[in-house]
């Protein structure tokens, strides 16, 4: 029984990630540079105070790019997490909860670059769906990872 109030708990944390996805996406191009560049520029203009030197332009841009790029894999790292730790609890098949936690994390990234599409100013890439599976894959075999070092540890104590 436990584990299936688990499995209910990681599924809402799923959707609380894809609403928050869905959300982000929703912005229209200028709003959402507008919150990933005050997220960096805040930090530059102190640093450009305090050690008295200016940041180029190019600089601020790979920045604010960078930025950019690490949020859609954050996020989706986060999701990739929450749905392995779902199917996890439905499925003991280690293959079988990769499998189906990689492809429904790919398909909503599928769905939210097209979703971005249809967004004043924002564009639809397979280069951000395939960052964001990425992510993905990566918050996936951090529950991979854990679990193993879990077993193991149990096995010692016995």
């Amino acid at each position: 029984m436990w584990k299936k109030k688990n499995a209910y708990i990681w599924a809402a944390a799923s959707l609380v990630c894809m609403v928050a996805i869905f959300a982000f996406s929703s912005f229209p191009a200028e709003q959402s540079s507008g919150m990933s560049n005050s997220f960096i520029d805040k930090p530059l203009a102190l640093f450009e105070k305090w050690f008295g030197v200016s940041i180029s332009l190019a600089t601020r841009d790979f920045l604010h790019r960078f930025v950019r790029k690490a949020a859609h894999l954050t996020i989706f790292l986060m999701l990739g997490l929450c749905a392995a730790n779902t199917v996890r609890h439905v499925s003991d098949r280690g293959k079988r909860v990769f499998l189906i936690s990689l492809c429904w994390s790919s398909i909503y990234a599928a769905t939210d670059e097209f979703h971005q599409y249809f967004v004043p100013g924002r564009s639809c890439m397979w280069q951000d769906w395939l960052l964001d599976t990425v992510g993905a894959m990566i918050g996936i075999g951090c529950v991979f990872l854990f679990l193993r070092r879990r077993r193991k540890g149990k096995a010692l104590k016995e």
